[in-house]
């Protein structure tokens, strides 16, 4: 019951503090008197409003101190009016068919969005806060085009998303996003969403290039909520619910195992007669839900105070996450906090002072969780796990990880991070800003893992036990950074007869530690006292590191535009990075960009077609020093590694591990962008449409040097790498009377294509090639061209690999030898071998899409969100999809889809005994499965109560609401696999979960 403390809470909230109301009534007309119906009506700063009648009027129950009424409709200039002293108003809307006075967020700035020459797509708060996540990046599924979000685990504390703006550029470098917290960079998944207002997504390098080195792989700007200064408002947002995995392999009862492991009838019959009386000799054991055991109990909890005078205003947040595992000791815990401040010293200068905190625990198990999963994925269920009198069974040889997880001991990870931000603006004259910022930031991870003995009975009658492992050990970490940045900005704007001129100028440096030490002891006699000077300083070991960077940077940015016509943008900056040596160290990022706004056009005009019509073009050039190590041009030292003995003592030494190369430097991207912004019937359908080259030269890699040398081979610039892609977005938006919607619908591919080596390669990495031509990272194997399907044919087919029966995979003897020289194999050798693999699929997604969909009738709101990927394949192996691999557990698709003498046609291998160095377990076409999908994201439905009955309380807004996440998907993967499995995963994966939840959102 106590886990329903906070929502009983936020309810009894809801009727406390009584207060008078008052009524405002009021009529919305067009620029021509007509009636306007549909309009919005809403208290500024609340959620607190109606809509206009088919008269154009409304009447409204207001809080007594409310102020200001916010007036919008589709096509017209959002107006505020005052209602200090009045109970009604007449307000005339002019036209805005184009959305002139919308503002994003774009580099070290905003822009008018109908003036963006860039591809710049924009996030609603409303968006992310509708969703039951708690790490932010999952929340962008299916929102935007270009921006892949892949959601690949469900772990408490570990089911972010990765992130990918219009595809992979670097191939041994990061391929992460910028991602910048009011104008910081940041990790997303620390934010509280609630804290979020708007998301600014940076695709091309006309909007990302002011950001330079860091900016190869796209930018995601967050701006944070600010305060309003006219009244102060308190909002309450609870949320609590469960989660479960969406699925799991569904695998063999036990006398279903014996059946097609080729157990005789005699011992299947035995097994079937002593279950019910003797399950501890004759199990039947459910691995996977037992393993899966807990309620999966989540709960959220934001409560914010926004408010202020003319002088200063304050927005004030903190937030409690907690999301229990499915798994026993798993859990993950966060609090947020944030108080930004704006104070208003004069007409001309202000100041904004901010801090915000996390600190977050994340519970786990002392086993790796893929280890833990995957074996409760293959152990059959003829092994006991707990015998009736509680104690716990051998499991596997030894591995039971059941007992593991509840017994083991444990390993929790604890982070903490502060971030305090101090920013001055002045402007001396209008048009004239000098602004000016400090930002700095301390993260602080402690790591503390205890691993405990606990004891296995080996066997039942004889009571014979071993304990796992034969002792117990700590190991303790500690990482803290501590990270600077400062950076000052000018800037100007101009109108002079109908040309707008705007210039910003801006210098940075940002200045990164960071320590690491960490400390080892075993064998502690008393395992409840888990410090480290109770264990025993034999084996005792302890290590410590640190590093630094640094990047220093100049930058502009130049705009023109006639008469919102005609728009010219130029940016550049100047990066001086202390990852590469002297000589290489400064860098230049140039961008230029145009657009025409042909609506602007007589000619076009008159056609009464188009609301909007842009044309767009963007080229520019990023960087990439996300290279790994901060000194990737110095030769690399390892002290302690080749100690020497003189005399009686130890003396230190050092080996050169790496060889240095001074010459390295950025990788750099090259973007070339062409969109399209059009608009009909008032902006009711819009759409955007845009075509983009994404090329990327002097890529990182680890090219082959001769092994005399000693060292392993240092990076060098070398590869390129070239994007080709699209983005479309489409949404129809309308109000009828009553009833609100809209429905947007986005879809967006990506082609990549390496165009150069330095003529090495291919470069191949277990079931994977990078090689010229084909995408970065393509999966790489055996073709299969079906089974076996008897002796004759096993013999005279090309020898394969390891001894054959009928149902094993037939594997393809590929076109290898050039018999006439022409340098185009003309035949083959007559065996497989590992010049016959070839590239089976691209495991990163293309096609992806979403749709979203929300409605609104009179205190009801509906939202839908659905996303998928039309092509992507996924390698599988191991215990997630080989039946009796290393003895292990069998599938019922397995029984259902494999070869027999019956189903000589079927997908896949005969059901047998297979281990390392098997047929049928080779990286092959057969394993390669088809990842396309679509899935039910989000639905949210959720009820805002009537002011009427709020009328007595101090409610200014109260909405009910319920969400379900990740409730349907639809693909065409075995049953229990979901379509977001990585690659190359054997089964060791926290599986993704489905969420549903309640919650209660209101306003003071």
């Amino acid at each position: 019951m106590k886990k329903f403390f906070a929502l009983i809470c936020g309810l009894l909230l809801c009727i406390t503090m009584w207060a008078q109301q008052r009524t405002v009534s009021g009529t919305v007309s067009d620029q021509a008197g007509e009636a306007l119906p549909g309009v919005n009506v809403v208290v500024k700063g609340s959620t607190v409003g109606t809509i206009t009648s088919s008269e154009g009027t409304f009447t409204l129950q207001v809080p007594q101190n409310a102020s200001t009424l916010t007036i919008s409709f589709i096509g017209f200039i959002t107006q505020e009016v005052d209602i200090t002293n009045t109970s009604n108003v007449t307000v005339r809307m002019e036209p805005d068919v184009i959305g002139l006075e919308e503002v994003v967020a774009v580099g070290y700035g905003t822009q008018r969005k109908v003036n963006l020459t860039g591809s710049v797509e924009t996030i609603s708060a409303e968006r992310i806060v509708r969703q039951p996540v708690v790490q932010t990046s999952q929340a962008l599924v299916g929102l935007t085009p270009g921006l892949t979000a892949i959601q690949s685990s469900g772990q408490p504390g570990l089911d972010n998303a990765t992130l990918r703006i219009r595809g992979i550029g670097s191939i041994g470098a990061s391929n992460d996003p910028l991602v910048l917290i009011d104008g910081v960079s940041g990790n997303i998944n620390n934010i509280n969403p609630n804290d979020i207002a708007d998301i600014s997504v940076l695709k091309d390098a006309a909007s990302a290039s002011i950001y330079g080195s860091r900016a190869s792989n796209g930018v995601i700007l967050i701006t944070t909520k600010r305060a309003t200064k006219d009244r102060l408002t308190v909002n309450y947002r609870n949320y609590v619910g469960w989660q479960t995995p969406t699925g799991h392999p569904k695998v063999l009862n036990a006398l279903d195992y014996l059946k097609y492991s080729g157990e005789s009838q005699e011992k299947i019959d035995e097994y079937a007669a002593n279950m019910d009386s003797n399950p501890d000799e004759y199990p039947d054991t459910d691995w996977i839900n037992l393993l899966f055991s807990e309620s999966g109990f989540q709960q959220n909890h934001s409560l914010s105070f926004n408010g202020g005078t003319e002088k200063i205003g304050i927005l004030a947040n903190i937030a409690y996450t907690d999301q229990d595992g499915n798994i026993p000791s798993y859990g993950y815990k966060r609090y947020n906090g944030r108080l930004n401040t704006d104070i208003k010293i004069s007409e001309k200068f202000d100041v904004n002072f901010d801090i915000s905190f996390h600190k977050s625990l994340r519970n786990n198990s002392t086993s790796p969780l893929s280890l833990v999963v995957q074996q409760v994925y293959r152990i059959p269920a003829v092994y006991p796990a707990v015998y009736s009198d509680g104690s716990w069974a051998d499991g596997w040889a030894g591995r039971n990880p059941l007992a593991r997880v509840k017994e083991g001991g444990y390993n929790d990870v604890n982070n903490n991070y502060f971030r305090g931000s101090l920013k001055a603006n002045y402007s001396p004259v209008s048009g004239l800003k000098f602004s000016v910022m400090y930002t700095p930031e301390y993260n602080d991870t402690y790591n503390k893992e205890f691993i405990n003995v606990h004891e296995l009975v080996i066997d039942l009658v004889s009571r014979d036990t071993r304990k796992i492992p034969d002792k117990n050990s700590l190991s303790q970490s500690n990482g803290r950074s501590f990270n600077e940045t400062f950076n000052t900005l000018v800037s100007y704007s101009k109108n002079i007869n109908g040309h707008d001129f705007s210039a910003l100028a801006g210098y940075e440096f940002i200045k990164y530690e960071y320590e690491y030490f960490s400390a080892y002891r075993d064998n502690f006699i008393l395992p409840n006292y888990q410090v480290l000077n109770a264990g025993s300083e034999e084996n005792d070991d302890n290590s410590g590191s640190a590093t630094h960077s640094g990047l220093v940077s100049y930058f502009g940015r130049l705009n023109y535009g006639f008469k919102d016509k005609y728009l010219i943008e130029a940016n550049i900056r100047r990066d001086a990075s202390s990852r590469f040596s002297k000589a290489n160290r400064v860098a230049y990022f140039p961008s230029f960009s145009v657009g025409w706004r042909m609506i602007e056009e007589g000619f076009i005009k008159d056609m009464n077609v188009f609301s909007n019509l842009k044309l767009r073009a963007s080229w520019g050039q990023l960087g990439n020093q996300q290279i790994g190590s901060d000194f990737p041009y110095a030769s690399s030292i390892s002290l302690g590694s080749r100690n020497h003995v003189f005399g009686n003592s130890v003396y230190t030494g050092a080996t050169q591990n790496v060889l240095a190369n001074e010459n390295i430097k950025w990788e750099t991207t090259e973007t070339t962008n062409f969109g399209i912004d059009v608009g009909f019937f008032d902006q009711h359908l819009s759409f955007t449409a845009e075509y983009y080259t994404r090329k990327t030269k002097d890529i990182l890699l680890n090219l082959p040097i001769p092994l005399v040398i000693g060292l392993s081979a240092p990076p060098q610039n070398a590869g390129n790498v070239k994007n080709e892609g699209w983005d479309f977005s489409l949404t129809w938006q309308d109000e009828l009377d009553d009833f609100n919607y809209s429905v947007n619908l986005n879809v967006s591919d990506v082609k990549n294509t390496v165009t150069n080596l330095a003529g090495i390669g291919p470069i191949i990495s277990g079931s994977s090639i990078t090689q010229v031509g084909s995408p970065i990272g393509s999966l790489f194997g055996y073709e299969s061209i079906g089974m076996f399907p008897d002796d004759a044919a096993i013999a005279n087919a090309p020898p394969q690999i390891g001894t054959l029966i009928p149902g094993n995979i037939q594997y393809k003897d590929q076109l290898t030898v050039d018999t006439n020289d022409d340098g185009i194999p003309d035949e083959a050798d007559g065996r497989i071998n590992a010049d016959d693999r070839v590239i089976l699929g691209n495991p990163f997604p293309r096609m992806t899409y979403g749709m979203n969909l929300d409605a609104g009738f009179k205190g009801f709101d509906l939202s839908v969100s659905l996303n998928g990927v039309g092509k992507r394949d996924v390698l599988l192996g191991g215990d997630y999809v080989w039946p009796l691999f290393n003895a292990g557990n069998i599938q019922e698709w397995h029984v259902k889809e494999s070869w027999t003498p019956d189903n000589l046609n079927a997908k896949y291998p005969v059901i047998s005994p297979t281990s390392s160095g098997s047929n049928d377990i080779q990286t092959s076409s057969t394993w390669v499965f088809d990842a396309s999908y679509l899935r039910i994201r989000n639905i949210t439905l959720g009820y805002t109560l009537p002011n009427v009955l709020l009328n007595k309380v101090s409610v200014e807004n109260l909405r009910l609401y319920c969400s379900a996440q990740n409730l349907f998907t639809f693909d065409n993967l075995p049953e229990g696999i979901d379509p977001l499995a990585p690659n190359g995963t054997q089964g060791g994966l926290y599986p993704i979960v489905r969420n549903f939840i309640i919650g209660i959102d209101v306003n003071f």
